[in-house]
């Protein structure tokens, strides 16, 4: 392997053998120029192809796997002090948690995807705050040189809370919303919005980038003026906007009245513009919403030259039960669980390449909505 001067003179850019002293992340990946460089300050991303000047130093290593998941959505526990009606894993206040990863369990998979360049850990739930080791597992995620991203219901983030979140020091927190007061109240429970205020609030104070994650469903337009009024009152800069899945509890019966929001280019301009409006930037998941990515303002870790949505590819989805799935929305698609294989080894699995030969020959953008058949569950393959 070259010396780090010999190195230096074959790159345009600083390096670096010690990863607590990066800036950016370079890794091998599946994209324009075969590298990805990563920047850890913001999470913007450059291929190779079409690189920036980079004057910081820059981490590689040859641990990293060129088919490595960039971005990994783990989250840690199912349990949750709400019980949305829209709920995509179903959790609740009462939910059974004998059967999820321990803590040590956990520390070590953090270990291992930062190892083979994982570049981002993206905790959600259930609610993350309600984990009794969040603060060791969210400190580990940082120490071993992961950007981390919460999303929570933000019902339990008191200033105490916030502070301590804020010497973690996480990319960004988001706070879930789908609607003003009393559409999000009608979704999550009396009195929901007002804490989540309070809770997105608090994180604003501290410094921390703070997104409202507003998750669309059918009847929120009417209050959704109100709730960009209320989110530039306290500070916040961000929307992050997604469509609600029909899937966890938003497939039941019961919710229909709820799921099926229409994602079309009139809808998508009509937020742009009330964002515009409200000062607010607004980034619309470019999986749901018929605009460009570039339009969209998604930035979401995808190979560009993908067609699809990256589930299973550049991302996956680890439950806090230890099962590895391409994405949340397609839970009878698991490659494996993890509470004693490696996550590189179910990673690479014959499940897994099961899965991403359907989801190659699959037309669709979005892989749940192309592969959630029952044709086309792997279920039986061994």
């Amino acid at each position: 392997m070259p010396s780090k001067s010999e190195r230096q003179q074959e790159t345009p850019f600083p390096i670096t053998t010690n990863r607590a002293d990066a800036s950016w992340i370079e890794r091998p990946a599946v994209g324009p120029g075969g590298k990805l460089f990563y920047h850890l300050k913001d999470g913007k991303r450059h291929w190779a192809d079409n690189l920036p000047q980079i004057t910081e130093p820059v981490f590689s290593s040859d641990s990293f796997q060129i088919t490595a998941p960039l971005k990994v959505y783990f989250d840690f526990t199912y349990r949750c002090n709400l019980e949305c009606r829209h709920c995509i894993t179903e959790s609740s206040p009462l939910v059974d948690i004998s059967t999820e990863l321990s803590t040590p369990r956990i520390l070590e998979l953090t270990s291992e995807l930062a190892n083979i360049g994982v570049l981002e850990i993206a905790a959600a739930g259930g609610e993350p705050f309600m984990h009794p080791d969040w603060k060791d597992i969210f400190k580990q995620v940082k120490s071993v040189g992961m950007n981390l991203i919460i999303t929570t219901n933000g019902t339990l983030l008191t200033p105490l809370k916030a502070k301590e979140l804020k010497q973690i020091d996480p990319m960004e927190a988001r706070v879930s919303l789908e609607g003003g007061p009393s559409f999000h109240d009608k979704v999550r429970g009396n009195g929901a919005y007002s804490r989540a205020m309070r809770g997105l609030g608090n994180l604003v104070e501290t410094g921390i980038k703070s997104t409202a994650r507003l998750t669309l469903c059918r009847g929120a337009n009417e209050e959704l003026p109100v709730l960009f009024a209320d989110l530039t009152k306290i500070g916040v800069q961000t929307v992050k906007v997604a469509v609600v899945k029909k899937a966890g509890r938003a497939a039941v019966e019961s919710f229909g009245e709820l799921w099926d929001y229409v994602p079309d280019a009139e809808a998508a301009m009509w937020l742009l513009s009330l964002g515009k409006k409200h000062d607010l930037e607004v980034q619309l998941s470019a999986d749901d919403f018929p605009v460009s990515d570039q339009d969209a303002n998604d930035p979401k870790l995808r190979c560009p030259e993908r067609s699809n949505c990256g589930a299973g590819f550049e991302s996956c989805y680890i439950s806090p039960n230890g099962e590895v799935l391409g994405c949340v929305t397609m839970p009878d698609l698991a490659f494996g669980l993890l509470h004693s294989e490696s996550f590189l080894s179910v990673w690479q699995g014959k499940l897994a390449e099961s899965y991403r030969r359907l989801a190659e020959a699959a037309s669709g953008r979005r892989l749940c909505d192309s592969l959630c058949n029952p044709n086309d569950k792997l279920r039986g393959e061994k």
